[in-house]
């Protein structure tokens, strides 16, 4: 359990108390009955109930972050100080909230992370883009432009203007031999002459650095004193010792690789070179750093943050906060996409439209056609295809737990069909439309027909995925509920959560979900799969309830109004400026429902009796 909260943490930043209450909700109403069969109906509820609740019923109740259009527009301002704002409430105290978040929005707006490529960079970067300095008040906190490195000049020349930079993973200086290699000096005069020579290459290299106009040299390595002495006199100044991470943070601000000078010649142009427009040493509490503005090569604007705090520990908190809120704003980029047959199959099962026709039979045709043309379709297809096959397999199985005589259902194919019957609206006398034979490739027949076979194959391909996207049309799929109540849209939906969908925050996901997940579940005629609905819809309010539990009867008053505005299809009762991202807590669902199913296949737990482990107590009295 501990893992899989962690997991979800770390993947949207968000949701760990979440977690731990809804796990602890669902494994309390399921503490009777057979785990096994609810382990058997959690991948049916999950594709029958609950993807069908997300994209048909809060889809349209769901607001958008991006009021321009698709997820590569610019996240709108407002949208982000509200889920930040909302982010924050619940992890620091009212006197910082408010100005974390003013750092936070100022953050992204100069780096250009709205966008994902920039805010991709903030969120994998936070630890070099920002530094700390105990004993100074939150007020002071700045958003600075440039990186700070965590380093102090070796060599220091003022300069002004713009200026080169070069970056270096290794000594400047040659060395006599390299690793496995002897040198053989067989006098003292031989090994003058040889540290001549390296003196006198390190010399070149700086000259050349200086005549190409770099004026700063960043190292990843500690530099000999001969680099420093020449650094100085040409007018270089020199960084040394700076981490992988800033090394890999400064290749990808500036777009360059390291510089190495090759061979025995040093006189090719330095075309790996950044620009700097201004490099400066800083004083942060008692920690030295050099400031150093780069020109960008990319989306993101290089700004970094300066948190200040009067103890180190206030600091980490809110560095781990607004790493965490970056990381769930990265996530309103993301879309959780559904496949067409997957929707027309929980429809169908639902409905019962369509006499003859089982999602058995569709995934058969099609899978049977890519096994006889493997050469004329995709990989992507066949992988496609194979996890709706083992989706069926997984259905089929709860249907035959569910038959104490193990009779399969009316509606299932005979295991040789070759046949699929579709209803139309433009069909013949009888109503349907059959698709031609699938042609089979026995062993050993000759290379034509296997041509012949193969085009065979590659056209009842395409006719099975053309009838599959005539009955999602037919069936509806893509129901969602209208004013005058659930309508029929002809059209299927591209996926379950559009990237940018949020809503306020305050319990209304968990409200609406647990509303139309006990919609939905009525139209299944499974029964382990309605239980299954009614445990997940009835945990999912445990969350409003942990939230409303301080207020007299908080909770009942704001379910009822929420419900009641959703009966009669009304405007939701907000009274609440946050925001928070849809796509985070779907996830936190399906994050759930996937621990609960590792925890319900568990047979046995063995207890292991290993010796207790010997701690030193290393604490004296003179340590208090």
């Amino acid at each position: 359990m501990a893992a899989c909260a962690c997991r979800h943490q770390s993947a949207t930043g968000d949701g760990a108390k979440t977690f731990v209450l809804l796990l602890a909700a669902v494994l309390g109403a399921m503490r009777e009955g057979s785990p096994r069969r609810a382990a058997r109906a959690l991948p049916a509820f999950e594709r029958r109930v609950l993807e069908r609740a997300v994209a048909r019923g809060l889809r349209p109740h769901l607001r958008s972050a991006f009021p321009a259009g698709g997820p590569g527009e610019e996240l709108e301002a407002a949208a982000l100080e509200a889920l930040l704002e909302a982010y924050l409430r619940g992890r620091l105290g009212p006197g910082e909230r408010r100005a974390v978040t003013l750092l936070g929005c100022e953050l992204c707006a100069r780096c250009g992370a709205r966008r994902p490529p920039a805010l991709r960079l903030l969120c994998g970067r936070f630890a070099q883009l920002h530094a700390a300095a105990a004993g100074l008040p939150l007020a002071r906190s700045r958003v600075l432009p440039g990186v700070l490195l965590r380093r102090d000049f070796a060599a220091y020349c003022p300069a002004g203007g713009r200026l080169r930079a070069v970056l270096v993973t290794r000594c400047l200086r040659p060395v006599l031999t390299g690793p496995g290699v002897e040198c053989a000096v067989r006098s003292e005069r031989q090994h003058r002459a040889a540290l001549r020579w390296c003196g006198g290459r390190t010399e070149a290299v700086m000259e050349h650095l200086r005549s190409g106009g770099v004026r700063l040299l960043l190292s990843g390595v500690k530099q000999h004193e001969e680099v420093i002495f020449y650094a100085k006199l040409h007018g270089v100044s020199v960084v040394e010792c700076l981490s992988s991470e800033e090394v890999a943070l400064i290749s990808e601000i500036a777009g360059i690789s390291p510089y190495d000078p090759a061979g025995d010649s040093v006189q090719g142009e330095i075309a790996e070179a950044a620009v700097v427009t201004f490099c400066q040493p800083l004083l942060l509490g008692s920690q030295r750093y050099v400031h150093i503005g780069f020109s960008s090569a990319g989306a993101f604007q290089p700004h970094c943050l300066v948190l200040c705090a009067p103890v180190d520990a206030i600091n980490e908190q809110h560095a781990a906060t607004l790493h965490g809120a970056f990381t769930m704003l990265l996530q309103l980029f993301r879309a959780v996409d559904q496949e067409c047959g997957a929707e027309g199959e929980s429809q169908n099962s639902a409905s019962g439209v369509g006499s003859g026709y089982s999602p058995a039979t569709e995934t058969r045709v099609v899978t049977e056609s890519i096994a006889c043309g493997s050469s004329q379709v995709s990989e992507h297809q066949l992988g496609a295809c194979r996890g709706e096959t083992a989706a069926q397999s997984s259905d089929l199985a709860l249907q035959e737990s569910e038959r104490p005589d193990g009779t399969p259902p009316a509606s299932a194919p005979g295991p040789h069909s070759k046949e699929l019957s579709v209803c139309t609206d433009g069909a013949d006398s009888a109503g349907t439309h059959k698709l031609p034979a699938l042609c089979e490739c026995p062993d050993g027949m000759n290379e034509s027909h296997r041509r012949q076979q193969a085009v065979c194959s590659h056209r009842n391909y395409c006719t099975a995925v053309a009838s599959t996207a005539t009955l999602c049309e037919h069936l509806g799929v893509g129901k969602g509920p209208e004013k005058a109540g659930y309508g029929v849209t002809q059209s299927c939906p591209s996926s379950i959560l559009e990237a940018g969908s949020v809503l306020p925050v305050g319990g209304y996901f968990e409200i609406l979900l647990h509303y139309y997940i006990q919609h939905y579940a009525k139209q299944v005629q499974q029964s382990a799969v309605t239980v299954i609905s009614n445990v997940v819809a009835d945990a999912l309010l445990s969350i409003p309830k942990a939230l409303y539990g301080t207020e007299r009867n908080g909770f009942t008053k704001f379910y009822l109004e929420t419900t009641e505005a959703l009966r009669k299809n009304q405007p939701l009762p907000v009274n609440e400026k946050g925001l928070e991202s849809v796509y985070c807590k779907y996830q936190l669902v399906t994050s759930v429902l996937h621990c609960v199913t590792e925890l319900l296949n568990i047979d046995l737990i063995i207890g292991v009796k290993r010796p207790l482990q010997k701690t030193e107590d290393k604490d004296s009295d003179d340590d208090f």
